[in-house]
């Protein structure tokens, strides 16, 4: 009976640490891809006239910057590159790493907040949700994010450390002589990067699905009436527009909780325990989770952004179109080129 759970147990760890150590470089490749069609899809069309697209195209840099410093420790794994746990090189990329996680958090509370003015205050939507507030907007929140992620450039240093073949290497992590600011900025991080926004979010959308609810019962009352239907034909559009963009992002966000919340919850429950291993599977996982967030935008941009899909076939068919342009017009020269020298000759 022993014998049994001790080979269950060996396998379920086993799998674990397959998951572990090939998901994560999954994500990576195909996230990083993913992120990088979104970026030439809002600002390679038509797209990039809605503030909504400067915030998501943003999104999309800082998580794949979030992305690519996850795949360092992998490479000097392998022995590929020690970058990361250089001294230097470790303090700066565990800053970074909290400075695209603080911003992709509230990146999802601005554009969700400004879905909901959008749709709850329609009338003030063109003077509210501008492109030039929203750069004024991602200025002042990476200028923030810069500054008050400093003390993570003191936490984290190369330490040494012993390996079960008794041999000793050299690991970017947490500096034990500042272990007690360590405990108060991840209380913070909890703060400002889950409470907060999840709360936010949270309201926002529940908001914001009431006032769809609502402009849709109206649009089905001023359709019933013939009066009323041509007159309300020429806002339709828009207003169906808007709500299509609104249910993209609200899928999003909606997904964003869905798979942060596991890993803040283990975030805080190591810090008041931390020498347990009970759960290590289950932490795995939520970590893992909380990692696919950075790159699975695209996928959701797809499946719930009918206007995204547009732009992405747009986009396709335009690259499609110069492609065969510039053939076009390398054989129209190469004609005449072979008529000048038969001229010549």
């Amino acid at each position: 009976m022993s014998t049994h759970t001790n080979e269950d147990l060996e396998d379920k760890i086993s799998l674990t640490d397959g998951f572990a150590k090939y998901y994560p470089l999954l994500v990576v490749c195909l996230g990083s891809l993913g992120n990088f069609f979104s970026v030439m899809v809002f600002f390679g069309t038509k797209l990039r006239n809605q503030s909504s697209s400067y915030y998501l195209s943003s999104l999309a840099i800082s998580d794949t910057l979030f992305l690519l410093i996850q795949l360092m420790p992998m490479l000097s794994k392998t022995g590929i590159s020690g970058l990361y746990h250089m001294p230097g090189f470790c303090q700066f990329f565990v800053y970074l790493t909290q400075i695209c996680s603080f911003i992709s958090v509230w990146l999802v509370v601005v554009f969700t907040s400004e879905r909901f003015i959008a749709v709850r205050y329609p009338l003030h939507r063109s003077v509210i949700c501008t492109v030039y507030r929203a750069k004024i907007v991602l200025c002042i929140l990476i200028t923030f994010a810069l500054i008050v992620h400093i003390p993570y450039l003191v936490i984290s240093t190369p330490n040494s450390t012993v390996l079960e073949n008794n041999s000793t290497t050299t690991e970017c992590s947490l500096n034990f002589s500042w272990y007690e600011l360590y405990k108060w900025l991840n209380y913070a991080d909890v703060i400002m990067n889950m409470l907060i926004p999840f709360f936010l979010i949270v309201i926002f959308n529940s908001m914001i699905c009431q006032s769809v609810c609502r402009l849709a019962r109206i649009r089905r009352t001023m359709t019933l009436h013939p009066s009323r239907r041509r007159q309300s034909t020429s806002q339709n559009s828009q207003h169906t527009s808007q709500i299509k963009v609104t249910e993209m992002l609200l899928v999003v966000s909606t997904v964003f909780l869905c798979l942060n919340l596991p890993s803040y919850v283990f975030r805080v429950w190591m810090v008041w325990d931390n020498t347990s291993t009970k759960y290590k599977t289950i932490q795995v996982i939520a970590n893992q989770m909380y990692n696919t967030h950075f790159g699975i935008n695209f996928v959701l941009y797809c499946v719930s952004g009918q206007n995204f899909r547009r732009a992405l076939v747009e986009l396709w068919n335009k690259g499609r179109y110069s492609n065969k342009r510039l053939r076009e017009t390398q054989v129209t020269t190469e004609h005449k080129i072979h008529a000048m020298a038969m001229i010549i000759n």
